[in-house]
């Protein structure tokens, strides 16, 4: 319950670096529970990312985003503040389960040029290091027959195609501009060693166990943020609940952050025997959690149990799926 209503974390995002300040601020860091810096200072890692390797990374030597230009896309290449601690990564999960949960806090070590991408001069994408971290193990995990719903600029394609155990791709992509602008300008930039497939449809048709398991592995990525991602997600889930070894969903732990609170409250409030109370906000999910566990009949003894089921991915698949 401390960790629920104690906040100091956020009060990083956006402050000011130096590499004479490093130090002391991983110190804060340590004393704020982040967990990179819970261990002995010699294995915390930097709090500085190199513009240099961004701009040489894998996707970035091969591929140049500023050849798109067409009727309906459009960049902007924004000169960016280096030295300002950012959300790099999707959430860190408590190691103790305590809700005691860390952002991921990089700065760039210098000023940068971030690439803006617009569709109809509406804001649709930004080249940034946090989408290339949270696509990058996904990207390793693939094989086989993969699945990946939403195209962008391709960048988890890109890196799934470096992966020996990925043998085909498959992408459904809802905008036929999209794909016709990934095909003209940025594909032929692409590695060609494995079959490429688009299919131009909308990915709640084809969310479906039929059409799924004809895949080795399964990556979702439509939504914009965490935000807009939990409500995604449950759609989805309605429809179908892959098996949890075969699918992944973009940033999934931030989106489902704060499943993991309202599943201890629910605990909470059976100890004191009482009704959850909860935010109107998340009524909804807080019924869907009561549902689920109201018809299962399990006598808890053991505090590891409640964080089981707090923190199980595959348990809040489920209950969404409710």
């Amino acid at each position: 319950m401390f960790h629920i209503q104690s906040d100091w974390k956020a009060e990083f995002v956006g402050m000011h670096i130096t590499k004479a300040q490093e130090k002391q601020i991983q110190k804060e860091m340590h004393e704020a529970g982040f967990h990179e810096f819970a261990g002995s200072e010699e294995t915390w890692p930097s709090l500085f990312l190199s513009s240099q390797e961004w701009k040489n990374s894998p996707y970035h030597a091969a591929v140049s985003l500023d050849l798109i230009k067409d009727d309906c896309f459009s960049f902007e290449t924004v000169k960016t503040a280096g030295r300002e601690l950012f959300n790099a990564d999707a959430i860190i999960k408590d190691p103790n389960r305590e809700l005691n949960d860390s952002m991921v806090l990089r700065a760039m070590d210098r000023n940068f040029d971030a690439i803006y991408l617009y569709q109809d001069d509406e804001d649709w994408m930004v080249d940034a290091p946090s989408e290339a971290a949270t696509n990058d193990a996904p990207a390793s995990k693939a094989h086989g027959k993969v699945l990946t719903f939403g195209l962008g600029i391709g960048y988890f394609i890109f890196m799934a195609m470096r992966n020996p155990a990925v043998k085909e791709i498959t992408v459904v992509e809802s905008s036929a501009e999209v794909i016709a602008m990934f095909e003209r300008f940025l594909y032929p930039q692409f590695p060609h060693d494995i079959p490429v497939h688009f299919i131009h449809g909308d990915a709640f048709d084809y969310f479906n166990e039929d059409f799924i398991s004809g895949f080795d592995y399964v990556y979702t990525d439509i939504w914009k943020s965490s935000a807009d991602g939990l409500a995604i997600m449950e759609r989805l889930l309605h429809q179908y609940v892959p098996p949890y070894e075969k699918a992944d969903f973009w940033i999934e732990d931030s989106c489902e952050e704060i499943m993991w609170t309202l599943i201890f409250l629910y605990f909470e409030a059976i100890a004191h025997n009482r009704k959850p109370e909860v935010n109107p906000l998340y009524e909804k999910e807080m019924q869907k959690i009561c549902m689920y566990f109201d018809r299962i009949d399990e006598v808890i003894d053991d505090p590891s149990r409640i964080q089981f089921y707090m923190y199980d991915t595959d348990t809040i698949r489920h209950i969404l799926a409710l």
